[in-house]
This record gives C-alpha cells, structure tokens and sequence, in this order.
C-alpha cells in the first residue's frame, strides 16, 4: 500500500541519499567555487624599457640620467648618458621557458667620476604570458630606488618577479591585455595624459599602483653596493621566474564539474549505508512487508488465454 510503513521508509531512504550528500556539500562552504588560485610560471621576456636617474649628493646639475622612451627626457636630469644595456636569458630545465634574467646596465660617469651619489632609481619593464586557467599579457616594472651609501659605483639586486592582484582573474580562453601596455608609456591623446600635464613620476607611479593587475620584484636580500673605483656607474639585477600563485574566477563548467565531484564523494558512501540500513530493516521486519511471489496480470492487458 502507498501509505504503509515500508512505502513510507523507501521514500525516506530516496530522501536521505539524494539530500544528505547536497546538505554535507553545502556545509562545506565550497559547493560552488567562486574563486579559486592556480600555480604558473610565465613565460616572460623582457621590454627593452630602461630608465636609470643618479642624483648627485650636493648639486642637482651633478645628477644624471637617461630613459628609452622619449616621452619620460622632461623627467631626466640636464646631465644625460648613454649606458650599455646587457640583458640574458637562462632556462634551466630547458622547457623553453626563461627561468632567470640577468640585466645589466652600466653608465658611463665621465667628469662626473668623482661625483658622489645620493640616491639611485632604476626602473626596468617586463613583459610576463600567463596562458594557463588564465589568458593575460601584462606589463610590469622591476624597481630599484634607494638611497645610495658615499662613493658606491655600483648596485647588484636579485628577486622573484611576482604578480600582484586586488582582484581575481576571470578564466577562460579570452585573452586578457588590459595591462599588455608598458607602464611607462604615455598616450599623450588620452584623457589622462591630459589630466596629468605635466608628468611626473607620481603620475605614473598612482597609475600603475591603481591596476589590478601588476608585477613587482620581490627580494629576500638587500642591496648589495659596489665601491671599486670604476668610471662607470653598474647596475646589475637578477630576476628569478619562479610558478607562482594565479587567483582566478572559475567557469561554468569547472564549477559544475567541481560540485559534481563533491557530491558523488558524499552520495557513494551515503547510498552504501542507505542500503544496508534499509536490508536490515526488510530483512528483519522491522516494517511490515512480504513477499509477492506471482502477481497476477494488469486488467485491460494484453493476455492470451486459452
């Protein structure tokens, strides 16, 4: 009968294996997976975008400078020199992705040999591929600025290029190039060029602070100074790319997939106890049940007799 104890408590048991397994996923708080993080490394090159600016220690005409892009020659000192640029490559696993970057730059001091700096900003750009759970091109800044000790002539600095973000990435097969632009351009048709006239490196600096995307050198060592006499001023930084954590928003079908998988965890052993509950509760007559061996035919079937 439909309204019997054992029909009662098969539908109890259809219950409990379809909304235990839903009620354990949820309480885990990570049913549906609104964000989520994955590890990459990048595959990275560099920009060809250098600016390096040594302020001297007593006048400011006793500083020099020089940058890549023209449109930052209003922000350099009078004093402008020509450095030699190195930049190297090393894979070390050979899977053709860069694993290290050596950047040197040494600028030559002519008079200025014996001038004594105060302070040192170096700003290099480089372009990182994420192409993963994500798709982005992104420009970043590797930065230097310190406060240079008396007659160094040099700086060595190695460090992780990491991504920073205020907000996951969303997934999928787009391609994201939002920030593919140097952080040191300037379009001078834009709104903000026009806002920010004249430019200085505030400017540029709020600009690229307010991405949500962006790429900065993170050292565990201190600088290291060079102070052998030397008539150039050497700038060496080292960049390890190393995998490193992507925070991503899922897509429909990874949250779906994921969900599915957590409730087949909790639905296998959910309907392994279901079953045994319910044969021991049959078995046993714990509920009033029998056997039909034969059960005659349906009226209005289609029976032959004879």
């Amino acid at each position: 009968p439909r309204c019997s104890a054992a029909y009662c408590f098969h539908l109890l048991s259809i219950a409990a294996v379809l909304l235990v397994p839903f009620i354990c996923c949820f309480s885990s708080d990570n049913f549906w997976i609104k964000a989520g993080y994955y590890y990459e490394q990048p595959k990275v090159s560099f920009g060809h975008e250098v600016v390096l600016v040594l302020n001297g220690a007593q006048l400011p005409s006793a500083s020099l400078g020089w940058s890549s892009l023209a449109n930052l020659d209003s922000l350099l000192p009078e004093q402008v020199r020509i450095p030699i640029i190195r930049s190297l490559s090393e894979d070390h696993n050979n899977d053709g992705v860069a694993d290290l970057f050596r950047l040197t730059v040494e600028m030559p001091l002519g008079n200025f040999s014996g001038e004594t700096f105060q302070h040192i900003m170096f700003l290099a750009v480089y372009k990182l591929e994420f192409r993963e759970r994500v798709q982005e091109d992104i420009s970043g800044l590797v930065i230097l600025d310190a406060v240079t000790p008396p007659n160094a002539r040099g700086a060595w600095l190695r460090g992780q290029l990491r991504l920073h973000q205020q907000q996951p990435l969303l997934g999928g097969t787009s391609l994201r190039d939002t920030y593919a632009t140097s952080p040191l351009s300037v379009d001078w048709s834009s709104s903000w060029a026009t806002s920010n006239y004249p430019l200085t490196w505030r400017s540029i600096f709020s600009r690229y602070a307010a991405q949500n995307e962006t790429v900065g050198l993170s050292s565990a060592t201190p600088i290291v100074w060079d102070f052998a006499p030397s008539d150039a001023y050497r700038v060496e930084v080292v960049v390890d790319i190393t995998k490193q954590p992507v925070h991503y928003i899922p897509g429909t079908a990874e949250m779906m997939k994921n969900a599915w998988v957590q409730f087949l965890c909790f639905f296998i052993p959910t309907w392994i106890v279901v079953q045994s509950i319910k044969s021991v509760v049959f078995d046993r007559q714990l509920v009033e049940t029998w056997v039909v061996s034969h059960l005659p035919p349906r009226s209005g079937g289609n029976c032959a007799t004879n």
